[in-house]
């Protein structure tokens, strides 16, 4: 074998110009791989910035329909259960204020835009039916049938301009009611993702529409043949239906950095196949050698520069720099020979981070001074080395500055959102269902009444929830567990003085990829306030109505009473005036003075009926039933005397009821003179009033045995205004009217049983 390799080696040895060729060939060969080692990391850095790029402009895109979505959600809590918005130009106003993308909003019930705001500027769009429009419906109908969020656009809008719609489907009862839409300017939509800030750093961007029934692109930024998309990074926004494209245009230029140094390899290939040649006899162990050395120092300075991370070696003594790679120096402007003229302290800005990393051995966050004066944030990792018989140290350095100012950003985002979640005084919880952990906003905690401290579980929440409303929010949270959805509600908790707390909630489902329930969430908004405004609203309207029966009531005891009593004493005039004999006159006078001082009477009560009109409540005092009763009678005597009608009174003496004086006469007027005025022609004319208790309620019958009442026929109109049910050309209709509205005022009722040709029975409750 040894003397093969020999006669081998020989023969290259003695063919200098044919080992000088191969050895030409093989330097050139390991130079090309190197460069295109070089050529391919770069290419995979520009890759690698591509996707960093476009995961940031998709993470700010996605934070921008959160914002939108969190927007709109807000907007549609101020709808309530009629579908009527509740402060949508007050609730608008504060999202606007505290949003940097929505540029305006909207509410769409029915697909015909009915509140703008601000108004001026979107005034035109303004009874728009998105639904009837063939450019718009499409997208809008999309949303309905995915009862999801959908953005939409970029859209020329009527009132100018081109911006996103974010719909938000809204049901009510599972019937659609209508859109919460939010817009975002397509230049602040742009700006917001940060499409022209990197479009300045050397990175060009395309973003298209994709209309998945015809698979075709309708780009609406950037120019469609302003580079390959095929080589490009894309992503797909789901939300919206579009596709971002990005390029980085270093890497139509990566060859030219790498001209000079192919050039440089190839003449360097040329010189060593030269000296090979040359020196061969004399120097060819020599030679491999060099060349196993030197092949095995460009693959160490090939990753030592080319490295992704800094990587620093300095002496242990002094710390001064050894050697430092080129990540590292790009990193801070220094050259190679810069960095050796001065130590590792003088870049760290606090060098007792550097003690401490050398003590703990771990990894550690400081911040390095750039050759302009400008600081760096990084990461080092420390390792011991020997270098010559002298203590070193390599440290392995990463750059953080764009994480923590994205970290930074994130975080001012989200104080952002809870800022806007807390002028809207909107509530937010979310419940793990792995871990059961359930997490509350600070809102929650203050529409609750409890404090931040307030140990949270399942039975804590359901405990606090209204026992009318405790099953239907546990089925709403049964639906959600069970993949479905849910609609908003409004409920009642109790908070810790045992108050009602009114509360609107909206609940969803956060499903994984398994299609399993992991998460439930949702928002909460207090809408005590507007309860008791819309109950002390409704107080005033019944005190109003009230009034005003009260009126109507006065107004027709003053025509119907004084009417029976003015007809009572025309009666007795005209009898007076037909009798010659002193006694049957006398007889007529006592009459004519029951029915005066009855007048008089029933003229008081009116009169303290008229002050009572000037008080939020009818006067009610106690009074003595059969009082009224006898008084009523001597009212209607001549009509007792002139019928023959039998009056039975079964009221004890004692019997006393808490009623208005006034109401009660003008009652027992109307059903004693009803009684009387139709009897039946063929039969003696008995009227029955009684006293019963029924149910712990006060009840006064008057039964008599008339012409009786057809109520299968006029039963709904019995109590009717002016209804009359005889030929009786004297009878108006007023009377049971006016006391079923005066039973009612005061909280009672009346019911009635009658047959016809049998009579009837009225029965009076207070």
């Amino acid at each position: 074998m040894s003397n093969k390799l020999n006669v081998f080696f020989s023969w290259f040895i003695n063919r200098p110009k044919i080992t000088g060729f191969a050895v030409f060939f093989a330097v050139l060969l390991v130079f090309s791989f190197i460069i295109y080692q070089e050529y391919s990391l770069s290419q995979d850095q520009e890759n690698e910035k591509e996707a960093e790029v476009l995961s940031f402009v998709e993470q700010n895109i996605e934070q921008s329909f959160k914002s939108g979505y969190m927007a709109a959600l807000t907007l549609a809590l101020t709808i309530n259960d009629k579908g009527e918005p509740e402060n949508f130009n007050k609730v608008a106003e504060k999202i606007l204020s505290s949003s940097t993308t929505i540029s305006s909003l909207q509410l769409v019930p029915n697909g015909i835009i009915s509140h703008v705001y601000p108004y001026v500027p979107n005034r035109k769009a303004l009874k728009l039916n998105i639904l009837k429009d063939s450019k718009l419906n499409d997208e809008a109908k999309k949303a309905i049938i995915d009862k999801n969020m959908h953005f939409a656009g970029p859209i020329n809008l009527i009132q100018g301009g081109e911006a996103v719609v974010g719909r938000l489907p809204i049901f009510i009862k599972n019937e659609f009611w209508g859109f919460s839409v939010v817009l975002i300017n397509k230049k602040d939509f742009i700006e917001n993702a940060g499409i022209n800030k990197f479009s300045k750093k050397g990175f060009d961007f395309k973003l298209s529409k994709v209309y998945k029934n015809s698979s075709q692109e309708a780009f609406y930024y950037g120019q469609e043949n302003a580079f390959d998309s095929s080589s490009s990074h894309k992503v797909y926004i789901e939300d919206g239906d579009w596709n971002i494209y990005i390029y980085s245009k270093n890497k139509d230029h990566l060859l030219l950095p790498l001209l000079s140094l192919t050039v440089a390899a190839f003449l360097f290939s040329i010189v060593i196949g030269w000296f090979t040649a040359n020196f061969l006899k004399l120097q060819q162990k020599v030679d491999d050698q060099a060349v196993k050395l030197l092949n095995s120092e460009q693959r160490f300075k090939t990753i030592f520069n080319r490295a992704p991370i800094g990587i620093v070696h300095i002496a242990a003594n002094n710390h001064k720099f050894i050697t430092a790679n080129e990540h590292f120096l790009n990193k801070l402007g220094y050259s190679l020979e810069e960095i050796h003229g001065i130590t590792f302290d003088a870049i760290c800005q606090q060098p007792e981070d550097l003690k401490t990393l050398l003590e703990s051995g771990g990894k550690l966050e400081t911040d390095f001074i750039k050759k302009g004066g400008d600081k760096n944030n990084m990461r080092m990792a420390i390792t011991c080395l020997k270098h010559i018989d002298t203590p070193t140290y390599i440290f392995i350095i990463e750059d953080v500055t764009e994480r923590n100012k994205t970290q930074s950003a994130l975080k001012e985002l989200k104080s952002r959102m809870e800022m806007a979640a807390h002028i809207a005084q909107l509530g937010y919880w979310e419940w793990n269902i792995d871990t059961n952990e359930i997490l509350w906003t600070k809102t929650m905690y203050e529409i609750y009444r409890v404090a931040n401290d307030t140990k949270l579980t399942g039975e804590f929440v359901l405990s606090k929830v209204h026992p009318s409303d405790v099953q239907r929010y546990i089925s709403k949270l049964k639906t959600l567990l069970d993949g479905g959805s849910s609609s908003p509600y409004e409920a009642k908790i109790l908070a810790p003085d045992g108050s009602l707390i009114f509360v609107m909630g909206h609940l969803e489902n956060e499903i994984n990829k398994e299609g399993r329930v992991i998460k439930l969430k949702g928002t909460l908004i207090d809408i005590s306030g507007e309860k008791r405004i819309k109950e002390e609203l409704n107080q005033s309207y019944d005190m109003v109505l009230k009034q005003n029966q009260r009126l109507i009531n006065f107004s027709y005891i003053v025509s119907h009473n004084l009417r029976s009593h003015a007809s009572n004493i025309q009666s007795l005039i005209y009898l007076l005036l037909d009798m010659d004999h002193a006694e049957e006159q006398k007889e007529m006078f006592g009459m004519l003075s029951s029915v005066s001082q009855a007048l008089d009477d029933t003229l008081f009560d009116l009169n303290d009926v008229i002050n009572i009109q000037n008080n939020t409540s009818i006067f009610i005092e106690s009074i003595l039933v059969r009082k009224y009763i006898q008084r009523v009678l001597e009212v209607l005597q001549v009509e007792i005397s002139q019928k023959n009608v039998k009056i039975l009174i079964n009221v004890p003496a004692e019997i006393k009821i808490s009623f208005n004086p006034a109401y009660f006469e003008s009652i027992l007027l109307n059903f004693i003179s009803n009684a009387i005025r139709y009897k039946h022609p063929d039969r003696i004319s008995t009227i029955l009033i009684d006293y019963l208790v029924l149910k712990d309620r006060p009840v006064l019958k008057i039964k008599d045995n008339g012409i009786g009442i057809d109520l299968e026929k006029n039963g709904e109109k019995l109590f009717g205004m002016y209804k009359t049910f005889s030929k009786d050309t004297e009878s108006r209709g007023l009377g049971l009217f006016i006391s079923k509205g005066q039973m009612e005022a005061l909280g009672g009722k009346i019911t009635v049983q009658s047959e016809l040709g049998k009579g009837s029975v009225f029965n009076l409750f207070f």
